[in-house]
């Protein structure tokens, strides 16, 4: 009598009551009877039955199978709060399995990943904030590699940002990290983990970038300019030039450096002088290299109207020679090119550069 009341019970009850109670064998006996309540989304949250399984790591895998294959439209629903699809759910719960993300992927379109929610996040995004391990990475990476692309709205952050962010947020990322920069050797698995979804994210970013051209072999190279290319943030480009100072030595299809770069993109402002010297203090050399384009760092800097403190003066004092090059367009020398231009950064720029060589003036 009892067990025929706990059957009549049960049945009186909704899927996400069973979801709840984790009756996963009646759930198993039912969700194909009751397909129609796989479509409603609850009043409350927006979720769909998926979702609620995706929020759930003990659900066994082949009812989280049915489910999905009984609804798939299911995949493109965003809830009310944060606009989540059951993707995004299962990225913030995926830190020791794949499978069900593998799932969810075989009925997912390429484009379907980059999904963003209220805040523009993805997927990656909540594998990152959330900890998931490299294989989720790695599965979402390899249906739409464009994923790492994908900013969130109001500050235009990749995933590669939330991830920093989610490692910095722990004591020990904190510890590693100011120990990496202190010049110490840190060999925690914890930071290892860390290190291997960065650098997936980075030499992604550098295979979609435009310079990537015919520069497939070694790769992880060219994870430094996957770095630039994604704006990843200062301490994390500092750690890359610790961990790997050969990575500084590597160009691009056109021809430039890591330095190069910082001087084109400008991305740090202020702080750029910071990364400009770590640069060359690894390879001065790049001081002096010119691009496919013909362009020294030097010129670059000047026409883009760097100041002599902000990054120009580490750059001659890398390789003083530069001062006496002269530019591909114009055809003068550094401190003439400085005087062309009007401002007062340009008068301070072109004072320092003949102090530093006032013999150049008489060539």
């Amino acid at each position: 009598m009892d067990e025929v009341l706990k059957e009549l019970q049960d049945d009186a009850r909704t899927l996400t009551d069973l979801i709840e109670d984790m009756n996963w064998e009646k759930l198993r006996t039912t969700v194909h009877e009751r397909k129609e309540e796989l479509k409603e989304v609850d009043d409350h949250r927006g979720w769909t039955i998926l979702h609620y399984l995706c929020a759930l790591p003990p659900v066994p895998s082949d009812i989280f199978q049915s489910v999905v294959e009984l609804y798939p439209e299911a995949l493109k629903v965003r809830d009310k709060k944060w606009g989540q699809t059951p993707l995004h759910v299962l990225c913030w719960n995926s830190q020791k399995s794949v499978s069900k993300v593998k799932i969810l992927l075989e009925h997912m379109e390429p484009e379907d990943l980059l999904i963003g929610t209220h805040l523009g996040g993805s997927a990656l995004h909540c594998a990152c904030s959330g900890h998931a391990f490299l294989p989720v990475h790695q599965e979402l990476i390899r249906a739409n590699p464009k994923i790492v692309l994908v900013k969130s709205h109001e500050y235009k952050h990749t995933a590669l940002v939330a991830l920093w962010h989610s490692h910095l947020n722990t004591i020990q990322g904190h510890m590693q990290v100011a120990r990496i920069l202190k010049g110490e050797t840190v060999e925690e698995g914890h930071f290892k983990r860390f290190w291997e979804k960065v650098v997936l994210m980075a030499t992604t970013a550098f295979k979609l970038s435009p310079t990537s051209r015919e520069m497939e072999n070694d790769i992880e190279r060219y994870t430094l300019h996957g770095f630039q290319f994604l704006r990843a943030p200062l301490r994390m480009q500092q750690i890359a030039i610790k961990l790997h100072p050969e990575w500084v030595s590597v160009a691009d299809s056109e021809g430039n450096y890591p330095l190069h770069n910082v001087v084109i993109r400008r991305p740090f402002r202020i702080k750029d002088v910071q990364l400009i010297k770590d640069l060359v203090s690894v390879y001065p050399e790049a001081a002096s290299k010119r691009n496919v384009g013909g362009d020294t760092p030097i010129f670059i800097a000047l026409r883009e109207r760097m100041a002599w403190d902000a990054g120009v003066e580490a750059l001659v004092k890398a390789q003083p020679e530069i001062l006496s090059s002269m530019d591909r367009e114009t055809g003068l020398y550094p401190f003439l090119l400085a005087a062309s231009l009007d401002g007062k950064v340009a008068v301070e720029t072109t004072y320092q550069l003949l102090s530093a060589n006032p013999h150049v003036a008489k060539i």
